[in-house]
């Protein structure tokens, strides 16, 4: 990557969900509220990214290492259709599609074409991998997503960190030649941001890009399913799932403007700050995440030499 260098009481039952979170009471109680509304879902114990959660919110969802499938895990040792997800109101059932390594609930083997009710952390091997399985409301729900979250964001700047953008961008890649769908990425970063933490020190470079980090989400452009990502120092990624090089371009020169115009104000002083951008998308002579990140960094490599504070796109 280009770049200019950065910074940078209670009962026995609370007491448990306590030392589990390892929160006060009012913010457990929070929890408590959030774990009511979260689906039931299959959390993965052993495979990438651990951690992970996969909410049931159909009522039939197919689990397999295809990146179409509806739960998809990236093992070999999985079979692209491995098993199927069944829910009957409260009841959520597993299915085995005749997978090659079969599908194991609790150590026993689920017969090609059976279907068994889950309880509660139940142990579902899938190939290498296992899901334990939780069903809706319960607290464990939250207490995986906040772990997960702490493991996959920046301290900084709350957004997600290199390692996970690098699980991500390499998922995103298999979907989208799956699904033939578009797939953009947008690397970026502030220009001469070494003058920043050299003239108003570390602290006022972490200002900025606490600050940055505000501009961008509040940009309007970043949707849910986007990867928005600190990928180290002062350089930034957007992953953009479904979307056109043409929108990514566009919102890459509206992120350009609002940097520009928008007021850094540190310790009383006006801080000017600009950003260059590199806009790539998927192509079809594209195998790996490599490939695409390199696009996205040669043309932000080109928006520096040229005189930064612009946006350059690859061209096909």
């Amino acid at each position: 990557m280009s770049g200019d260098g950065g910074s940078n009481g209670n009962d026995g039952k609370n007491n448990e969900r306590t030392q589990i979170l390892g929160l006060d009471q009012e913010t457990i109680n929070r929890e408590l509220q959030k774990a009511k509304e979260q689906p039931a879902c299959l959390i993965l114990i052993r495979g990438t990214p651990q951690g992970h959660r996969y909410f049931i919110t159909e009522d039939e969802m197919t689990i397999g290492r295809d990146p179409a499938a509806d739960i998809s895990i990236a093992d070999q040792t999985i079979s692209k259709k491995h098993a199927k997800i069944i829910r009957e109101g409260a009841v959520i059932k597993i299915e085995d599609l005749g997978s090659s390594n079969g599908t194991l609930i609790n150590g026993k083997k689920l017969e090609a074409g059976n279907t068994a009710k889950l309880a509660k952390e139940d142990m579902i091997k899938l190939g290498n991998s296992i899901v334990k399985y939780l069903p809706a409301g319960e607290i464990e729900i939250i207490f995986y997503g906040n772990l997960n979250q702490a493991a996959n964001t920046d301290p900084l700047t709350s957004m997600f960190n290199k390692g996970y953008f690098l699980e991500a961008i390499d998922a995103e890649i298999k979907r989208a030649k799956a699904l033939s769908t578009p797939l953009a990425l947008i690397f970026f970063d502030l220009d001469h941001f070494k003058k920043v933490n050299d003239t108003y020190g570390h602290d006022g470079g972490d200002f900025v890009l606490k600050e940055f980090t505000k501009v961008i989400k509040n940009s309007g452009a970043v949707k849910p399913k986007d990867v928005l990502a600190r990928y180290g120092g002062e350089e930034f990624c957007l992953l953009m799932p479904g979307t056109t090089i043409q929108d990514a371009a566009k919102y890459a020169e509206t992120l350009r403007g609002k940097t520009q115009t928008h007021a850094f104000t540190y310790e009383n002083k006006r801080i000017p700050i600009t950003t260059s951008l590199g806009v790539a998308e998927l192509t079809s002579d594209m195998e790996t995440a490599t490939d695409l990140i390199k696009a996205a960094d040669k043309v932000l490599y080109e928006s520096k030499q040229g005189g930064r504070n612009r946006v350059t796109v690859a061209q096909a």
